[in-house]
């Protein structure tokens, strides 16, 4: 818990300078984009993601995406399956905050093409086992970033966003159960990250 405070309170240090220090650079143009988004990827596996996209001058942008968790996981003993304690059923219910910075190295407008994107993620849940034990029911919390490429397309009002990159996520469980270690993709690590986020943009 206390390498997950430190963590937020960095985040939060660095996202402020890094919010500074794209204004003095920017300057103050006139202008802006909001758009409004739905993650269609997450929904296939249990997590449904709503964010915002809000321009930083004309080459950056700021975000925040949602992600409400409600899936049927398998759990196994935390030392590994174990004979006497076989692989239980459990609801994961819980939600993943993602900040994220991106920079649109050619975009003809603002939120727009090609873009390189930052995003660090902070998540909470608790587990609700199907068949009642004697451990209880255990709970999780997460940390890690993630590094993507993409590209995102406006089309009238309409935003189709797609993207691919590499997330690093270090997990942490409460009680004698985590998240069956078979699973794809792995609950704790390296993994792959690809999606379409489709929306709405706002301009003014």
């Amino acid at each position: 818990m206390k390498i997950m405070m430190r963590s937020v309170l960095l985040w939060m240090f660095v996202a402020n300078s890094t919010w500074h220090v794209i204004a003095q650079t920017e300057g103050n143009e006139k202008g802006s984009t909001t758009a409004f988004k739905w993650n269609a990827t997450d929904a296939f596996v249990g997590r449904w993601a709503l964010g915002f996209e809000q321009s930083v001058g004309a080459h950056y942008s700021l975000g925040l995406e949602l992600d409400f968790i409600h899936r049927e996981r398998f759990m196994e003993f935390n030392s590994g399956p174990h004979l006497w304690y076989p692989e239980e059923h459990a609801i994961k219910r819980g939600l993943i905050t993602e900040p994220y910075m991106r920079w649109y190295p050619r975009a003809h407008a603002r939120c727009q093409g090609v873009y390189a994107a930052a995003a660090g993620f902070l998540g909470f849940a608790r587990y609700q086992f199907v068949e009642p034990n004697t451990f209880g029911d255990p709970s999780w919390s997460a940390f890690g970033g993630s590094l993507q490429v993409g590209y995102q397309r406006l089309l009238g009002c309409w935003v189709v966003d797609a993207y691919l990159g590499g997330t690093w996520a270090n997990d942490d469980y409460s009680g004698a159960y985590i998240e069956s270690t078979a699973l794809f993709p792995p609950p704790s690590g390296w993994r792959v990250s690809a999606g379409l986020r489709l929306g709405r943009m706002r301009q003014r």
